[in-house]
């Protein structure tokens, strides 16, 4: 009892060293102009506030609505936590959004560069969801490798150089990561919950709603919407493969329920015409993307990845070796150039970069993968095991399916799930070796005892 209060007390310790960090080093971030969008978009919130929800809602030739592209372009939680931290701290969002075709000091004098203030207030719930973040994924690593996993899924995971960087920033990293990582974590509790009606019910209620929440942080976080859609079928307690159909097919349909009233809750552009917003939304995200690629066929041709092989190649470049990456397009990257320097001075914001860290990152990642390929073939996959799995794979076969630039943001996702394979992996060769020692011990107590 006392070794585990002893536990309980360090993992606190550290939980709490880990969010005094986060908060305290916010304004040694570099400033990402992206940043200053999501907090001119965040007077989305003191709209809903003042005039209710259909003042955002889509309407088609509503040109006289200069946020709707953005609206178009991006889900709204962002936009919601930093309007939410602004209004606490009592400030105004910026009076312009950011110009990319303009200088630092045009969109300076236009009131595009938020005061250090703002800044710091947009990324505390960022800073607050990441290190959410961090906790669940120590829940996971224990799902999958015991105390051990949990130590390691966190540090492999939170200490991570790239996680560290996007994740504090005034943008929607931060939200994405969490509803992922919290929609894998409440499907791997599912065999903990009792009660039948919640396993039946409340489960898939939940574990929509948690998907929800990653879409309504970014688009991309529907890249595990085909995990949630398989663990649905998974351990349904019966035999006949028509039952076990019938009753993830009931599963999925409460998922899509929970889903549905908390996306639609969350985004109330889709209020007024769902399927001509949806259209709108999909047709901007494809200019969007053709905008980005002919920008880098431009400037950067290298950063174009235009076949399945180099896309491999470049998720794993970004997934491993890669150093933090402070812009995508260097069209401000003299006037960040001193606060980067300053950022890399601090040794724990890049603790595991360079070769040794890529180096150890890569290794773990892939004996993960491989304790997990090995479990597949001897079929001793459990259900935690195939979630986990199945999250890596989902998330790999979208971003080489759908990303072709070389954006280390659009990475980002690999992180935690490769995180968890590598932890489970982890815990179980800790747990082999204790098996072991406790084997060697045994005879010689025997002895003893004789």
């Amino acid at each position: 009892m006392l070794v585990q209060k002893g536990g309980i007390l360090a993992a606190g310790l550290a939980a709490a060293v880990y969010l005094g960090f986060l908060l305290g080093s916010l304004p040694a971030v570099p400033f990402h102009p992206d940043e200053a969008t999501y907090i001119y978009m965040s007077r989305d919130l003191d709209r809903i506030l003042e005039s209710g929800p259909l003042s955002v809602c889509w309407r088609k030739g509503n040109a006289a609505d200069l946020l709707q592209t953005e609206r178009e372009r991006d889900t709204p939680l962002t936009r919601y936590t930093v309007g939410a931290a602004r209004r606490i701290g009592g400030k105004e969002a910026t009076a312009a959004n950011w110009d990319w075709s303009a200088e630092w000091s045009r969109n300076l004098e236009r009131g595009a560069v938020p005061s250090p203030g703002l800044l710091f207030l947009a990324r505390i719930p960022q800073a607050g969801l990441l290190f959410l973040a961090v906790l669940l994924m120590a829940r996971i690593g224990w799902r999958l490798g015991g105390g051990t996993g949990a130590a390691a899924a966190a540090l492999l995971f939170g200490l991570n150089p790239q996680i560290l960087l996007h994740g504090r920033r005034a943008m929607s990293e931060a939200g994405l990561l969490f509803g992922m990582i919290l929609t894998v974590a409440l499907l791997l509790e599912r065999r903990r919950i009792a009660a039948r009606f919640f396993r039946e019910i409340g489960w898939p209620l939940s574990v929509g709603a948690a998907l929800a929440l990653s879409a309504s942080a970014k688009y991309s976080g529907l890249l595990i919407a085909p995990v949630v859609l398989a663990a649905m079928f998974l351990e349904t307690g019966e035999e006949s493969v028509w039952r076990v159909f019938l009753r993830g097919l009931a599963r999925s349909g409460v998922t899509a329920a929970g889903f549905l009233a908390v996306f639609l809750l969350l985004n109330p552009v889709y209020w007024c015409d769902p399927l001509g917003a949806l259209a709108a939304t999909v047709a901007e995200r494809q200019c969007l993307l053709a905008e980005q690629v002919q920008a880098l066929r431009a400037a950067a041709p290298m950063s174009l990845l235009e076949s399945v092989p180099i896309r491999l190649m470049g998720a794993f470049y970004e997934w491993f070796v890669a150093p933090p990456a402070f812009w995508e397009i260097p069209n401000y990257a003299d006037a960040t150039a001193a606060a980067e320097r300053a950022y890399l001075a601090l040794p724990l914001n890049a603790l595991t970069a360079g070769a040794a860290g890529s180096g150890l990152a890569a290794g773990l990642a892939l004996y993960g993968l491989g304790y997990a390929g090995v479990r597949v073939v001897r079929r001793r996959l459990d259900g935690a095991w195939i979630v986990a799995l199945l999250w890596f794979l989902s998330v790999f076969a979208g971003i080489i399916a759908g990303i072709p630039i070389l954006w280390q943001r659009y990475y980002l996702p690999l992180i935690p799930a490769g995180a968890a394979l590598s932890a489970g992996a982890v815990g179980a060769v800790a747990a082999g070796i204790g098996r072991e020692i406790r084997k060697r011990r045994e005879p010689s107590r025997d002895n003893r005892v004789g």
